[in-house]
């Protein structure tokens, strides 16, 4: 009787790794092929993810602390991938950002990116992701345009909660199945996230809408909310978009810098929530003066910080 064959396996952990060692050692195997950075350094680091590799693509199932990747044009040319990512958020917040499209992501939300092309995405919070690599070849004649979907967020809905289990499942279940059986989930997968982009209103034009500057910035805010050099006048070149349709896109806002600056205090009540020291909140969130960042944090939620960190569960 033959053995059946089935769909390898393999397990990736910083488990067994010293911990002052866990995020190099994770960026020199999980994530060599792109620029990695950890998003908050005071946090000890861990990661672990599951991967299967099929003839008809890969899927990864991953936990980690915070982390920001970078793929640049160097990774692009020295590696010459061409294959497509679609990531679901399972737990965590984060952003994505390629070409001129971007994105903050939120748990439930998914997202799209080609390896051919430099992009940014990340996680500012402990987060759960499951990713479908695809050849470019069947995202094409399965999904459309990769032009359409990469940098996009497709944002949670009742169909993508459907697309979520669907790959959940998969992700569970690969490693009992056999190249062809594998072939055919992947099918299907693709075929739920053709229907779910068609929901939401795929479009291709190359010329952005107000709605689409203010999600690129919104997703380049995110990932640049530790930098405290970053500001508003930095964007518009980020972006490659006018001052003029920056400042546009936030009509009705208070405009781009106190965008930015409630970001950083948003982010910082939440980590002081979780019962992290003011000083590393603040440097996490861009902030060099105590007194400053005491002051806008008083006026933002009415407490101090100390108050929120001594009250929290």
């Amino acid at each position: 009787m033959s053995v059946r064959e089935t769909v390898p396996i393999v397990v990736e952990t910083t488990d067994s790794v010293d911990q002052k060692r866990a995020f190099d050692y994770w960026r020199s195997t999980a994530l060599a092929r792109v620029d990695a950075t950890p998003l908050a350094p005071d946090i000890p680091f861990a990661a672990g993810r599951r991967l299967a590799i099929t003839r008809h693509g890969a899927i990864l199932h991953t936990l980690s602390e915070p982390i920001g990747v970078e793929r640049t044009t160097q990774h692009v040319r020295q590696d010459g991938r061409d294959d497509i990512a679609i990531v679901l958020l399972v737990q965590g917040s984060g952003y994505i950002e390629q070409g001129n499209s971007g994105a903050v992501l939120g748990a439930g939300d998914i997202a799209v990116h080609a390896m051919d092309q430099p992009f940014a995405i990340g996680s500012r919070d402990s987060y759960e992701e499951i990713r479908l690599q695809v050849p470019r070849a069947a995202f094409v004649s399965q999904v459309g345009s990769v032009h359409a979907f990469a940098g996009r967020g497709l944002r949670a809905t009742p169909l993508s909660g459907l697309f979520a289990t669907y790959l959940r499942s998969f992700s569970e279940t690969v490693g009992g199945m056999s190249e062809a059986e594998a072939g055919i989930a992947l099918e299907g997968v693709l075929h739920l996230l053709r229907a779910l982009a068609d929901r939401q209103g795929e479009t291709a034009g190359d010329e952005l809408s107000g709605d689409a500057v203010r999600a690129l910035a919104l997703a380049h805010i995110e990932r640049r909310l530790h930098d405290p050099a970053f500001g508003p006048e930095s964007l518009p070149t980020a972006l490659r978009v006018s001052r003029s349709r920056l400042y546009a896109a936030f009509t009705g806002d208070e405009g781009v810098a106190a965008k930015i600056r409630d970001a950083r205090l948003d982010r910082a009540y939440k980590r002081l929530r979780g019962g992290t020291r003011i000083g590393s909140v603040m440097t996490s969130c861009g902030f060099t003066d105590a007194a400053t960042f005491s002051r806008a944090f008083r006026r933002r939620f009415g407490v101090a910080p100390r108050d929120v960190l001594e009250r929290r569960p």
